[in-house]
């Protein structure tokens, strides 16, 4: 469970909160002139109730990007890497995702609901795949599934995976996946490409 908790879930997550809550409050006040003056009170509080999980949504969002920005200065980073971080880790899961087809008139409806299975814990580990940049290097860690059949369609992408990386931003040269000792966790590394020109005499 602890694999799925990245800041780059937090902050979807605080983000819908924040939006769906939001859409609920100001939905709400619109209705409140809608009703009976009986029921204005029971209005006034599950409004109120609306708009503070809204505002403790958007202030955990503030304080992790105020975290993120300290941690970035602190290093003598970039706060832009964050954000760059952000949408490759976006970018690099919308691309490894697997799509579920419809099954053939041969696939039975057991099989088929056992395929979609085990493609939905396919995706279900790109909550673990996180891409973060630094000024000189990158870091990617993905952590598969425990099923065999997920995780070998999720092996078969890391080169893919690798290749996509290195296509978005080309300045960084990511090598090939590894996999951690005792755990399911595979990293890639990569360091700033050195863009001076070289001339020779």
């Amino acid at each position: 469970m602890r694999n799925f908790f990245n800041k780059y879930n937090v902050i979807n997550f605080t983000i819908f909160i924040s939006l769906i809550f939001f859409i609920f409050e100001r939905l709400a006040t619109f209705l409140i002139f809608q009703t009976h003056l009986e029921t204005f009170f029971n209005f006034i509080v599950f409004i109120s109730v609306l708009r503070l999980i809204s505002i403790l949504s958007f202030s955990l969002f503030l304080y992790i990007v105020i975290i993120d920005f300290g941690f970035r200065n602190a290093e003598f980073d970039y706060f832009r890497n964050s954000i760059k971080s952000y949408v490759a880790t976006y970018k690099i899961r919308r691309f490894c995702r697997q799509i579920n087809v419809e099954p053939t008139l041969q696939e039975s409806s057991r099989y088929s609901n056992s395929k979609q299975e085990i493609i939905r814990k396919a995706n279900r580990s790109l909550l673990t795949l996180t891409v973060i940049y630094y000024k000189d290097r990158a870091v990617v860690k993905w952590t598969f599934p425990t099923n065999c059949e997920s995780y070998n369609i999720m092996e078969e992408l890391l080169a893919q995976a690798k290749r996509e990386l290195n296509q978005l931003d080309s300045s960084y040269l990511f090598n090939d996946f590894i996999r951690l000792e005792n755990s399911r966790t595979f990293s890639s590394t990569a360091f700033r490409k050195n863009n001076s020109a070289v001339y020779c005499c």
